[in-house]
């Protein structure tokens, strides 16, 4: 098997897994919903921090940091990036524990439409028939579920957009 294909392979997994933790963390935050979400936020923050460090200090890896931290058009980058995250992981953390599941959901479901809709628009990304077809009925469906959702879903929109631009 060579490198490249080893490393799609390592990548689906790692895909996988952050999705499917992803999936099972409204199971936790509804545990600790008595726990304010920016609390919840604030640790998950810090043990991150935590962790990356060991892991870079670890694989010693710290002499990479050195151009990001002396850059700064890449702070700035890295700032922006970092409260539009804390602002999805917040919106999503407070949404789960205020009982707006289904906002948090169908803004995971408009999420992939924005992103094919920022590739279109700003990198130029060619779709095929067939893909244009497939975007169609997902529009159809996210649509659809707008539509009996009943008002504007705003946590929906904000979660979609905020995990579509940093991610």
């Amino acid at each position: 098997m060579t490198e490249d294909a080893v490393r799609a392979r390592q990548g689906v997994f790692f895909a996988l897994a952050a999705y499917s933790f992803w999936g099972f963390a409204p199971i936790y935050f509804k545990s600790v919903q008595q726990v304010p979400a920016f609390e919840i936020l604030a640790h998950r923050i810090i043990w991150a921090f935590i962790l990356v460090f060991i892991l870079i200090v670890g694989l010693k890896r710290l002499n990479r940091l050195k151009p990001i931290i002396r850059s700064p058009k890449m702070m700035f980058r890295l700032t922006v990036a970092t409260c539009l995250l804390g602002g999805n992981w917040f919106l999503f953390i407070w949404a789960v524990n205020a009982n707006h599941m289904l906002d948090a959901s169908l803004g995971y479901y408009i999420n992939p439409l924005l992103n094919v809709a920022i590739g279109m628009a700003f990198f130029q990304e060619k779709m095929r028939r067939l893909q244009l077809f497939a975007i169609g009925l997902a529009i159809v469906g996210v649509g659809i579920q707008v539509v009996t959702f009943g008002s504007v879903p705003w946590v929906a929109l904000a979660l979609a957009s905020s995990f579509a631009i940093y991610g």
